[in-house]
């Protein structure tokens, strides 16, 4: 069990006691008995170690928890002089005098700046005729940290590991760690930051953690399920931050050996329903769990009474039966039900034993939620091998890609089988329906199902190719120079290829939206499932699902209804959809009032601070169709410029930027490569063979081209031929003049000097 606040002054004097013998322990030569510097008696040398205050070794420091630099000089003695200096921070003193173990020591003191950092630490001596150096390597950690629990009422106890159950441990049996760690407001941290927990058990390996040690903090916690495996008595637990001088402790009572005990056997299944969201195969609303009553040697106990309750119960689940005689394998089973709300909850079954100690033992998490996908565990990808870009997307019909969602639950759990996702296209046509785990698009060729919580539809090249309302059509951005609002941040140029984004009505540009019933995300502080009052202004408010055609994030009418957006973008955004869910007509941006929406909101909050209606989930993602072919030169343009000037002949020993776009400004298809090769007196310096990457950013593909002389008449003019060879279609070339640098006065040092006129 947990006995907060345990013995803290005597862990001070262990503290003083161990940095005590640190500093006064062994003798001159081999280090005696100091566990930090043992080294041969025969060996000549200096040793380096970083303590904290308990005298243990580590390798931070924070602004209130200044660390002991201890320096031992091997085969030294008394008064040999140690200096010191810091890379981060403050060494104090600068130098010191070993006493007669051959020791000196430093405190080294975090800068005050609050920002973590790393340093190193070097200490320098004179023993004999030996002149001798040491480093050690450590950081700055985080300070104003404070570590420990939040209660079943919410209440954070400071300095206390949250322990369940709070009675005696059975033997072999399990008990649940729990931490938070928070500011020094008392807020949860948003960084990630490292619990080391530690004991004497877990020290011999009589006990063991399910989670790798140290732990990393998700939203400001850690859990962990802590196994007694040979461990009996009082195992006093501690648990410190990584870098930062804030703790917290406890205190486990594991029954002894011999005493019988309980091993937890199974929950099966780990994922049920939320009442009434389930069905009874695919998505159960019960688990049934199981528990082995077995004596000292591990053998089964059958005629013994398990008492069962749960972890948590303001989720309304409920565990029945209460109790239950174990049978001649030992076994003892009952059976949870969902409640009204989401949770993740254990069983913590407990034994009564003949002389009326109780020892417990707890069950694998069991995640209760809707099943429903939440809004952050929406995603949507191009299968892999079939690149953004659609090569010939603009003048071929029937070129496909296969476009995969993917969905979870709050719990992180895959959607059950036959959750629904729709898609709808901006251009080319799309399969509308596919159903995780059940069933593809219709026009998907596969004979195997989809993977759980996963499924594909086809999506294929054809019409609408561009925007139906002729403004639109007539305000699509080209890189031609009769396109009258042609602007590029990048370069002066009135037309060619741009590395940045021309403007809201995009050609070839098809964005693809996703979207199903869900739920929405809230921060969940507590980590108890169930959105609190206190949380109810802490979650991101959906909107109604759109068809974002001109990709600023906004469904564009609404915005510019309500007196938002620039004219291009409204004009661009003119032509969005949304998905009426609610099918009142109108647009809703669900923020009147704006509750969360989701079965983590608790049937007394429905209605009052958060509702239990789900909404849309979405997200979305693009495909680019390569322009048509409206001749060589104007498919595929090579755009070259030095700053912002473009350039029409380039010069030797000089450096250009290369943007290469189709018609619409889109780079081309991903593995598309681009050479450059060049003749006469000028070289291309560097590398000379790029790859084009798979993405769907706006603007050209961009290349770096360095000139240089070539070794061969330097003094002639050449010539550089930049070549695109697409991954579909044929390669188009464009070379440029490169003017020889000789001619200069003076020249530069690799041209030939001239002749001399007075030379016969």
């Amino acid at each position: 069990m947990i006995i907060r606040g345990v013995s803290l002054l005597s862990r001070l004097a262990v503290s003083f006691a161990v940095l005590f013998a640190v500093t006064a322990c062994g003798g001159g030569g081999g280090g005696g008995n100091d566990p930090f510097f043992n080294p041969p008696d025969d060996d000549v040398g200096i040793d380096i170690a970083l303590l904290n205050a308990a005298g243990d070794r580590t390798t931070s420091v924070t602004v209130g928890s200044p660390g002991t630099v201890a320096v031992f000089i091997r085969k030294g003695g008394a008064n040999i002089r140690v200096e010191g200096t810091t890379t981060l921070g403050t060494l104090s003193p600068s130098s010191a005098l070993t006493d007669g173990n051959s020791r000196a020591i430093f405190t080294l003191f975090a800068p005050d700046d609050g920002l973590r950092d790393s340093g190193t630490v070097t200490v320098t001596a004179t023993a004999g005729e030996a002149t001798l150096s040491g480093t050690l390597n450590f950081e700055v950690g985080q300070s104003g940290l404070r570590l420990g629990y939040f209660d079943a009422d919410g209440e954070f106890i400071e300095g206390a590991i949250g322990v369940s159950p709070d009675t005696t441990v059975a033997p072999r049996g399990r008990a649940q760690l729990s931490l938070a760690v928070v500011d020094k407001d008392g807020a949860l941290i948003n960084t990630v930051e490292q619990v080391l927990f530690s004991s004497g058990c877990l020290s011999s390996g009589l006990s063991a953690l399910d989670s790798a040690n140290p732990l990393a903090t998700v939203n400001g916690q850690v859990s962990t399920v802590y196994r007694a495996e040979g461990c009996s008595g009082i195992d006093e637990i501690s648990a410190t931050v990584v870098g930062a001088q804030a703790q917290a402790f406890g205190q486990l009572d594991v029954a002894p050996p011999e005493a019988a005990g309980l091993q937890f056997v199974e929950a099966n299944p780990t994922n049920i329903s939320i009442r009434g969201t389930g069905g009874v195969t695919q998505r159960p609303e019960t688990s049934d769990v199981f528990f082995r009553v077995v004596d000292s040697n591990g053998s089964p106990v059958q005629g013994a009474q398990v008492d069962f309750e749960l972890t948590l119960t303001e989720s309304g689940a409920s565990v029945s039966p209460a109790s239950a005689i174990s049978t001649s394998d030992g076994l003892a089973f009952t059976t949870v039900t969902a409640g009204e709300v989401g949770a993740r909850i254990r069983v913590i079954a407990t034994l009564a034993l003949e002389d009326g100690v109780e020892v417990s033992n707890i069950s694998d998490a069991i995640s209760i939620s809707s099943g429903l996908p939440v809004q952050n565990g929406i995603s949507v990808s191009v299968e892999s091998g079939q690149g953004f870009v659609v090569e010939n997307g603009m003048t071929q019909d029937g070129i496909a890609r296969i476009i995969k969602v993917s969905m979870v639950d709050t719990s992180g759990q895959p959607v059950p089988n036959g959750t629904e996702a729709r898609f709808e296209t901006e251009f080319g046509t799309i399969d509308q329906v596919c159903r995780t785990g059940a069933q593809n698009g219709a026009r998907v060729v596969s004979t195997d199902l989809p993977g759980v919580g996963t499924c594909n539809v086809l999506w294929t090249s054809g019409n609408p190719r561009e925007p139906a309302n002729p403004e639109n059509q007539a305000a699509v951005q080209t890189t031609l120079s009769s396109n009258s609002s042609y602007n590029c941040p990048s370069h002066n140029g009135n037309a060619g290829a741009c590395p940045n984004d021309l403007g809201y009505t995009r050609g070839g540009r098809s964005t693809i939206l996703v979207y199903g019933i869900g739920e929405e995300v809230f921060f969940d502080s507590n980590n108890n499932a169930i959105m609190d009052p206190q949380e109810r202004d802490d979650f991101d408010n959906l909107p109604e699902a759109f068809l974002d055609k001109n990709e600023d994030g906004f469904y564009t009418p609404k915005l510019c209804e309500d007196g938002g957006g620039t004219a291009a973008q409204c004009l661009a955004g003119s032509e969005e959809t949304f998905i009426d869910f609610n099918l009142n007509g109108v647009y809703d941006l669900n923020n009147n009032p704006a509750l969360y929406n989701g079965f983590a909101c608790p049937p007394a909050g429905n209605g009052v601070y958060c509702s239990r209606e789900p909404v849309n989930v979405r997200t979305e993602t693009l495909l680019i169709l390569s322009a048509p072919d409206l001749g060589a030169s104007e498919l595929w343009n090579i755009t070259v410029a030095r700053g912002s000037l473009i350039q029409n002949s380039i010069d030797q020993a000089s450096a250009y930027k290369v943007y290469i776009s189709d018609l619409y400004n889109s780079r081309p298809p991903a593995g598309s490569t681009v050479t450059l090769s060049s003749a006469g007196g000028c070289s291309v310096d560097g590398n000379a063979s790029f790859t084009v990457g798979n993405t769907k950013d706006t603007g050209s593909f961009t290349i770096d081209l360095v000139t240089v002389p070539s070794l061969v008449r330097p003094e002639d003019p050449g010539e550089v031929t930049i070549t695109l060879n697409p991954t579909d279609g044929s390669s188009y070339s464009r070379s440029i003049a490169c003017t020889s640098r000789c001619g200069e006065t003076p020249p530069p040092d690799y041209c030939p000097e001239p002749p001399d006129p007075n030379d016969p």
